[in-house]
């Protein structure tokens, strides 16, 4: 009885050592304290600099009020940059520079536009302008690159027409026939590319030059070597056609305007 009754008393004295589970949690609880408290005042600091920060920025202060053009501008109007750049949207924080060169770039004779934020308030700019070289087709302009775009123009340039695709093949063309013609003090006026890649010359003179397809070289220097004596002893009247696709010779008509087909 005397072992039962110690048995008995050890075994509730072993009952109360051992902490239940809340036990645990209060124990532990106590133990880290601290740390859920250092948590708990990191998370209120974050909220409240996330807080003062989305006041801060949205402040008039920041707001695009000014816009600082830059370019060597001739044929786009600056009046209407700074138009297009008082449209947009947001403030020196949040707008959206891709969005904004977007619609800038729509405005005639933009070619490139760069945009960069200028502190706290303003908007630079930079605006790159089309730079045209040549007229192509019957209503668009091709520029130094061989880039279409349309625009109104009433310059003197050379007129092209091809495939939609051939602008810089062309345009590599139009430069090499007029350093080719430069010595005869002739340029090109007038530069046809078929759908069958034949290549039609008009020079400034009014006078046709039917090349074919892939001209031979040999035979064009040889050509641009006997024109001075022909020209001059009129065998080539000016706004006739000259046809110089034949192996061994060529061809002249009198004026008469030439087919694009040719």
């Amino acid at each position: 009885m005397r072992n039962s009754g110690r048995q008995g008393s050890s075994q509730r004295h072993s009952a109360l050592e051992t902490p239940g589970f809340l036990g645990r949690v209060r124990s532990w609880v106590g133990a880290h304290w601290r740390g859920w408290v250092a948590v708990c005042l990191l998370l209120f600091f974050i909220a409240g600099v996330k807080v003062g920060l989305h006041w801060v920025i949205h402040r008039p202060f920041f707001q695009i009020q000014h816009t600082v053009i830059r370019g060597n501008l001739h044929q786009v109007d600056p009046a209407l940059v700074t138009k297009a750049a008082q449209r947009v949207q947001g403030d020196f924080f949040t707008v959206d520079l891709g969005a904004a060169a977007a619609e800038l770039k729509t405005i005639p004779w933009v070619r490139v536009v760069h945009l960069h934020r200028i502190w706290p308030n303003a908007l630079e700019v930079q605006v790159e302008e089309q730079i045209p070289a040549a007229y192509w087709g019957d209503e668009g302009l091709l520029n130094i690159f061989g880039e279409p775009f349309v625009a109104d123009y009433l310059g003197e340039l050379p007129h092209l027409s091809g495939p939609r695709e051939a602008g810089p093949e062309m345009l590599q063309a139009l430069n090499r026939f007029n350093r080719d013609l430069e010595p005869l003090g002739r340029s090109v006026a007038g530069l046809v590319l078929s759908e069958r890649g034949a290549w039609t010359l008009t020079l400034d003179d009014g006078s046709h030059w039917l090349l074919g397809r892939e001209p031979d070289a040999a035979r064009w220097q040889r050509f641009l070597k006997a024109w001075p004596e022909l020209h001059q002893n009129g065998v080539i009247p000016a706004g006739g056609t000259v046809d110089l696709r034949y192996a061994n010779g060529f061809t002249v008509r009198g004026p008469r305007p030439v087919s694009k087909e040719d």
